[in-house]
């Protein structure tokens, strides 16, 4: 008989064993003890080695698993021969030393894995022998110390004998249940044996008639996952897997996940682990706050992004739910209740102004609409100036004083009481809503005021009393920037089914904007956020006692990995989520952003090559360019994390030569080649330059190939030809093909051979002064060949 079980199911596999059935025996590791990071090698992180602790202990392995067949003749290894060949110059003592701190790395990071422990007792309750059979380097009565110390001494006396494969020389795969089966003086029949790995635990044990059941960890997907964090973990902070391991204390919940639905599998694997150390992180703030202030902290979480971190905080800590209180305010309704003098006002709108519209501002501070209409049409540095006139400045602070009135109502609502310690918590990552009413809060309430983000990212050092999960404090800010870049994402599935905060009544309650968002996505992100909150309400249900290695800054550790992981490396069903899902700007304005856009993707890199990665501004550009494989996303992470000074030449490789016609005004024409650059699937792009609209170009493709397909022909300004905006500045160039058959979606046959071209005019009504690029895109089908050379016979 062969079972195979998801780790919720384990539990109960006596309950369909086989009858006859008198031993259970089980794999130890990834099946009784389990450990606290991604690979087993991890551990060895932790090793009082010099260099890379985690490196050497491997190679110390690899050269005793070289060398002990030759001088013992078998094919399994101890510790003790792995030091010896790991420090051969080394005395036995001091080998000791270190094999003692590997052992003491185990103890710390290894945990028993409550589903097969419940198995042991459900086998134990029926009269069943339990014993271990495992691929190990530990001897037997290691291996016990180890259970005893990780998952209790009640588990290990569970326990009756104890196979080590170092003791045998010989591995699972290798034949250890032969002499298992010779000590034991049993038949195969009358033994369960379970494991993780497939080869060692069924293959090998059915050979011999010994049943089987495989305990499947992770689905493909969910492995995958699992070790994307693993590596984010390494580029998002350099010392894992050089000092600390690849910590990922959610593993052990992740396994017992019921669902494989889509959405679950986002909230429950992804959000959950990041949720619930945010949330334990805020309880840690909260006390420490309370401390220095000597009252309690009120925690406020701010709508709409604030609700599923207000979700999970309450169900990681029930106990705590009368002190969290969902507050509405948006950043519009804090602007407007925030300009309380001129230095306020100055704060807000001059570091902004530029990058934004006129016409949000003036409905932020409040202008009558016939006057608003007429400030958008200003210039900006006019509208500065109108905007810190003394008087227009003594109308906004009026109007703002009355808004303020009612937010201060809006806060009494939900329990906010004058002379307070509040905590304002949210996602980040700049802490924008904390910026424009602070002031007003302590000027109007005299509240005590502090600002908790599960990302905060400050361009500018406010001075306020604000901090972050992953902060400035933990991380340099090209990461922290990095991951501001795709945070929207976190924002949608964060928020909650309503229109965003506008205004207030008189008694404080909230007015709405119309709720934009479609009702498909409200249904899909309400699956994902109960999924998280279930994972935060019984994170730690896989331990029987939680791993020595485990606490808040290791929790960090791992969250601030998922989160990087999520952003930059997303695995298949989590594009599936969002890739009907748009983003309110929630800006006072309607509009909406479309998170997962392929073919606007794919169109970028079809036709701007990966250049087009650097400087392009998407929702979730590695969302969208994941079906174009690892590398490119990969790529993407490593230039945003590390800020890397990566420049259009250094991905411009494997050109070829297009040559091209050029004809002026005049009638006088020169030939050139210009270089034609890879972009993807075969295409490349080719840019000349024309000035100021001064030549008709030839584009002779026939010279390159006998069928093309062509994408795109379009000008683009000379200075803004590598900036983000681009695109915007484009437009179509008009082509005529000349020896050319169109046979439909740009695939052309060059039936002139050589004579075959693209003319393209210039513009006929571009700017005149204006430098100008042609831009084209093509991807030759059927190459031209080479003409073969003459062969002449000799004289």
């Amino acid at each position: 008989m062969t079972l195979a079980v998801r780790a919720y199911d384990f539990a109960h596999i006596l309950d369909s064993a086989p009858e006859g059935v008198k031993i259970l025996s089980l794999d130890c590791f990834d099946t009784l003890l389990w450990r606290n990071c991604n690979l087993p090698v991890d551990v060895f992180a932790e090793l009082p080695l010099r260099g890379s602790p985690m490196e050497a202990r491997i190679w110390g392995e690899t050269r005793a698993r070289r060398v002990v067949p030759l001088t013992r003749g078998v094919d399994e290894v101890t510790i003790g021969e792995i030091y010896a060949n790991l420090m051969p110059a080394a005395s036995e003592a001091e080998r000791q030393t270190f094999i003692d701190a590997e052992l003491e790395a185990e103890a710390r990071n290894c945990y028993g894995f409550k589903p097969t422990v419940e198995l042991m007792r459900a086998a134990k309750a029926r009269g069943l022998e339990v014993i271990i059979v495992s691929d190990t380097y530990l001897s037997k009565e290691q291996l016990r110390t180890l259970i005893a110390r990780a998952a209790g001494e009640d588990v290990a006396g569970l326990i009756d004998r104890v196979f080590a494969s170092c003791e045998y020389g010989l591995s699972k795969s290798g034949g250890l249940f032969v002499p298992v089966l010779a000590e034991l003086g049993v038949s195969p029949s009358a033994i369960l044996h379970c494991g993780d790995n497939y080869g060692a635990d069924v293959t090998a044990p059915e050979k011999l008639g010994i049943h089987t059941c495989h305990l499947e960890q992770f689905d493909e997907e969910t492995a995958q996952r699992l070790r994307m964090e693993a590596s984010a973990a390494c580029i998002v902070d350099p010392d894992t897997r050089i000092k600390v391991p690849a910590y990922q204390p959610h593993r052990q919940r992740v396994a017992l996940r019921r669902s494989d639905e889509d959405a679950v599998r986002l909230g429950h694997d992804v959000l959950g682990p990041i949720f619930h150390s945010f949330a334990g992180y805020i309880h840690d703030e909260a006390a420490k706050q309370e401390a220095k202030t000597g009252k309690p902290t009120k925690l406020l979480f701010l709508l709409r992004d604030g609700f599923l971190p207000a979700e999970t905080y309450v169900a990681r800590y029930p106990e705590a739910a009368d002190r969290v209180a969902m507050v509405e305010i948006s950043r519009l309704t804090a602007a407007r209740a925030g300009m309380s003098d001129r230095a306020a006002i100055e704060r807000y709108v001059l570091p902004e102004l530029m990058a934004s519209s006129t016409e949000l501002f003036t409905k932020h501070l409040m202008f009558e609409p016939n006057e608003a209409e007429r400030l958008a049409r200003l210039p900006k540095t006019k509208f500065a100036e109108h905007v810190l006139k003394p008087e227009v400045v003594r109308h906004i602070v009026k109007r703002s004083d009355k808004f303020a009135e009612k937010l201060v109502a809006h806060l009494r609502l939900h329990g906010v009481e004058n002379g307070d310690s509040v905590m304002l918590v949210d996602l980040g990552y700049n802490g924008s809503v904390q910026n424009l009413i602070e002031q007003r809060l302590r000027e109007e309430m005299n509240l005590t005021v502090c600002g908790r983000y599960l990302l905060l990212r400050e361009t500018a050092q406010s001075g306020l009393d604000k901090a972050g999960f992953a902060d400035h404090d933990r991380y340099d800010f090209k990461l922290l920037h990095a991951l501001s870049e795709s945070i929207a994402i976190v924002e949608q599935l964060c928020t909650l089914a309503q229109g965003s905060v506008i205004d207030y009544r008189s008694d404080g309650s909230p007015i709405r904007e119309n709720n934009s968002v479609k009702s498909a996505q409200s249904d899909m992100r309400d699956v994902v956020q109960r999924a998280c909150v279930d994972f935060c309400a019984d994170s730690d249900s896989g331990f029987v006692k939680v791993p020595l290695s485990d606490s808040a800054d290791m929790r960090r550790r791992m969250a601030t990995a998922s989160l990087a992981r999520f952003l930059f490396l997303p695995v298949e069903s989590e594009v599936r989520v969002l890739s009907n899902f748009d983003h309110d700007v929630n800006l006072g304005t309607d509009e909406l952003l479309k998170f997962v856009d392929v073919e606007a993707a794919t169109q970028g890199l079809r036709r701007r090559g990966l250049f087009y990665i650097k400087n392009a501004l998407r929702m979730y550009l590695p969302g969208e360019l994941r079906q174009h494989g690892l590398p490119i996303n990969l790529s993407v992470f490593a230039s945003r994390r590390f800020g890397l000074d990566l420049r259009k030449p250094d991905f411009d490789v494997g050109a070829i030569q297009l040559p091209v016609m050029m004809m002026d005004a005049n009638g006088e024409a020169f030939t050139m080649d210009v270089d034609a650059i890879p972009t993807i699937d075969g295409y490349y792009q080719a840019v000349v330059p024309i000035g100021a609209s001064q030549f008709t170009v030839g584009v002779q493709l026939g010279r390159l190939a006998e069928w093309v397909q062509i994408d795109e022909t379009s000008f683009h300004p000379v200075a803004q030809f590598l900036e983000a905006c681009a695109d915007e500045l484009s437009f179509e160039a008009v082509s005529l093909a000349e020896g050319m058959e169109d046979v439909g979606s740009g695939l052309m046959r060059c039936t002139a051979g050589d004579a075959s071209f693209l003319l393209v005019p210039p513009p006929a009504d571009a700017p005149c002064d204006e430098n100008l690029l042609l831009s084209i895109v093509f991807r030759p089908v059927v190459r031209r060949r080479e003409p073969a050379a003459e062969v002449r016979a000799a004289a």
